[in-house]
């Protein structure tokens, strides 16, 4: 039998879930945002070399606040698997396997391609050839990401959205933002739609928008109700 003391250490450890939760989103796209501002948006080619060679050190402040958004991000799963695991077990675990590993893998990736193009573009010699693998290789590997992404953020959304964890609008929100979010990834794919164009942009707000504010819900008022097993 479940005793109060029990239930009660629970919730508070739930509220605490749920609160550093929202932190860890905070930081993650705090971090993300900044990474664009070092990096003045970001790289693009065909002049990439070109581009990274004048951002100088920014190039590397950069690449540093992608590893803190990505590890930030990474710890997101990891942090809530024992409370979601009390919904859905299997949804919890391949929301660390997509959201934590494989996602936070390609941030700390994508850190170190910025880290060797900082360093490979003063050197006119190996500049141009290795740049544009690399420009080429980040580009596809960022799209192939973002399915990544839209995978672990759906499994995420339906543990929510089943266990009531959070309201129905917010969750709602998220499944219907992920639609367009996963037609830039796939259009991308394709070569159709510029990923790092307004375009993109525009469809991928949405979500972006309803990540702050579920950060800040978990913030403020924590999960709705006790997960319960499944």
């Amino acid at each position: 039998m479940i005793t109060h003391a029990e239930v009660r250490t629970t919730a508070l450890s739930d509220r605490a879930t749920a609160t550093t939760i929202g932190i860890l989103y905070l930081v993650g796209t705090a971090g993300g945002a900044a990474s664009l501002v070092a990096t003045g948006g970001g790289l693009e080619g065909p002049d990439f070399l070109a581009g990274a060679d004048e951002l100088g050190s920014g190039l590397a402040v950069g690449a540093l606040l992608v590893l803190v958004m990505g590890l930030s991000l990474a710890f997101i799963p990891i942090v809530a698997f024992p409370v979601l695991r009390r919904v859905s077990e299997r949804l919890a675990v391949g929301f660390v396997v997509f959201r934590g590993a494989l996602e936070g893998t390609w941030y700390v990736v994508t850190a170190m391609t910025w880290l060797t193009l900082f360093r490979l573009a003063g050197d006119d010699a190996v500049a141009g050839e290795n740049g544009a693998v690399l420009f080429t290789a980040g580009e596809t590997g960022g799209i192939l990401q973002s399915l990544v992404f839209v995978t672990g953020a759906t499994m995420f959304y339906v543990i929510l959205l089943r266990g009531r964890l959070v309201p129905a609008w917010l969750t709602w929100w998220g499944l219907v933002a992920i639609v367009p979010y996963a037609v830039v990834a796939v259009l991308g794919l394709l070569d159709v739609l510029d990923v790092l164009s307004s375009t993109a942009a525009g469809l991928q707000a949405p979500l972006a928008l309803q990540e702050i504010v579920l950060a800040l819900w978990l913030i403020v008022r924590g999960f709705s109700r006790p997960p319960q097993t499944a």
